[in-house]
């Protein structure tokens, strides 16, 4: 009894061993890697983009992409107006074929800190990465801009950026690998930060609808490498026109004289009005792709 007590002992310890060291070897393998290695910055780094750049013609009603090249150049270390360290962004632009001379376009900010980086464009400060960098881990990355009333202010005061309310951004696809303009980088992560829609212009022409979907991608070591988004709001505004009145007895309708209330005039001659209805539409918003070409 006693040898068989010994003999099952030792495949037990055996077994405690391998699970610590399974343990062990699975909690390093899911070692979260900070959010600053997403996103290196220096002065003298760039990074060189297709831009794809959505915009609303004719009256709203026809979408148009125009396409660019835009290089991102780390310029100068500045302070942030919180006083922190930060970095200054210009942004230049040229054709899509590369062939014009590069046009300063804009500029941006972003301060990398212990825990998070944040972005500003346009004065809004995004926060686009958090640590730990793991998959299914969100924050808030539009806490610091006002989206309207009821959330982030004490004002009742609408704002453009209502679209933007209570977005949480969410790591997935830790560390593998994505492909950009062919070119396949090893080390990834995609931050999901909104896929929401309501409602179908193709299917309810006369109904209201807006959509909004964003995401970015950034490699390890090098940055931002992949962006889409699009936001657009689907707008009617029925009219009735050509009003006629219905009246029993009369062969015809009867035109509706201008300025006046048809339905009323209509039932004092024991009829009924028609118009004809007319549902003007339009879109409001805009879009933006990124997609690396080259970086240094």
């Amino acid at each position: 009894m006693t040898k068989k007590r010994k003999y099952l002992l030792f495949p037990a310890v055996l077994l405690a061993v391998c699970t610590l060291s399974f343990c062990k070897k699975q909690t390093d393998s899911y070692e979260a890697v900070p959010a600053a290695a997403y996103y290196p910055v220096q002065v003298g780094k760039y990074i060189q983009y297709r831009l794809d750049s959505v915009v609303f013609t004719d009256f709203d009603r026809v979408r148009e992409v125009h396409s660019y090249q835009v290089k991102d150049i780390v310029d100068a270390e500045i302070t942030d107006n919180l006083g922190r360290p930060g970095f200054r962004i210009r942004r230049m632009m040229r054709d899509p074929a590369g062939i014009t001379a590069w046009q300063d376009n804009a500029t941006f900010m972003v301060t990398v800190l212990p825990n998070s980086v944040e972005y500003v464009a346009d004065n809004l400060r995004f926060i686009k990465l958090a640590s730990p960098v793991r998959n299914d881990y969100y924050w808030p990355g539009n806490s610091y801009i006002f989206t309207g009333s009821g959330e982030n202010s004490s004002s009742s005061s609408e704002s453009e950026y209502a679209y933007m309310y209570d977005w949480n951004y969410t790591y997935a696809n830790v560390g593998q690998p994505y492909m950009v303009n062919n070119t396949t980088i090893d080390n990834t992560v995609t931050v999901l930060q909104q896929d929401q829609s309501t409602g179908d212009p193709l299917l309810y022409p006369t109904s209201y609808a807006d959509s909004t979907y964003s995401v970015e991608v950034y490699g390890k070591d090098i940055g931002l490498i992949y962006k889409d988004f699009l936001h657009w709001e689907y707008l009617i505004q029925l009219t009735l026109q050509n009003c006629r009145m219905i009246i029993p007895g009369e062969p015809a309708p009867s035109p509706c004289p201008a300025n006046l209330d048809c339905d009323s005039l209509a039932a004092t001659k024991n009829g009924y009005a028609i118009c004809d209805t007319l549902a003007p539409y339009s879109y409001n918003g805009y879009g933006i792709k990124l997609t690396m070409l080259e970086h240094n």
